[in-house]
């Protein structure tokens, strides 16, 4: 219990240490940048404040017991096949992006562990799956003027 408090402390100084220190003297933004979302810092910044946060509930929630423990370091062996899929399933979408862009393989992925994960309901499924990737693909092509890769399917753009 006083271990993870320990660990919750030095994520939440790490992650404190990255907002206040390694981000703004790492990185150069330029003064005229039209919007928040759109400057180096954005997404470093957003990772460090949720680092942080994360670290903030490791120090005041409740830690396990040594027989919780024990029992989750029990079961790791039996949970590495899952983790090695979902893996091998991020490397497939990582290379196929080149070659499919990434609106098509979002799709397929989020149906995909939609599907691994348990949710049945084909219609949540696909309005998910076809829903969030074309709204992002949205916002990043015509508000935040940021190309996405549409590989094979560039002609639609």
């Amino acid at each position: 219990m006083k271990e993870s408090r320990l660990v919750g402390a030095a994520v939440v100084g790490i992650g404190v240490l990255a907002l206040f220190v390694l981000i703004p003297v790492g990185i150069v933004s330029p003064s005229d940048v039209p919007a928040l979302a759109l400057a180096p810092e954005f997404w470093p910044l957003v990772i460090a404040s949720i680092f942080t946060l994360m670290g903030i509930l490791m120090t005041i929630a409740p830690g396990s017991t040594d027989q919780e423990t024990a029992e989750e370091l029990r079961l790791i062996p039996s949970r590495l096949p899952r983790l090695s899929g979902f893996l091998a399933v991020l490397f497939a979408f990582y290379f196929s992006v080149p070659y499919l862009g990434m609106v098509l393989p979002a799709m397929v992925i989020i149906v995909g562990l939609c599907w691994f994960t348990g949710e049945r309901r084909w219609l949540l499924l696909t309005s998910i799956a076809v829903g969030i990737p074309l709204v992002l693909v949205l916002f990043f092509q015509f508000v935040a003027n940021i190309p996405i890769p549409l590989g094979m399917f560039e002609f639609i753009y």
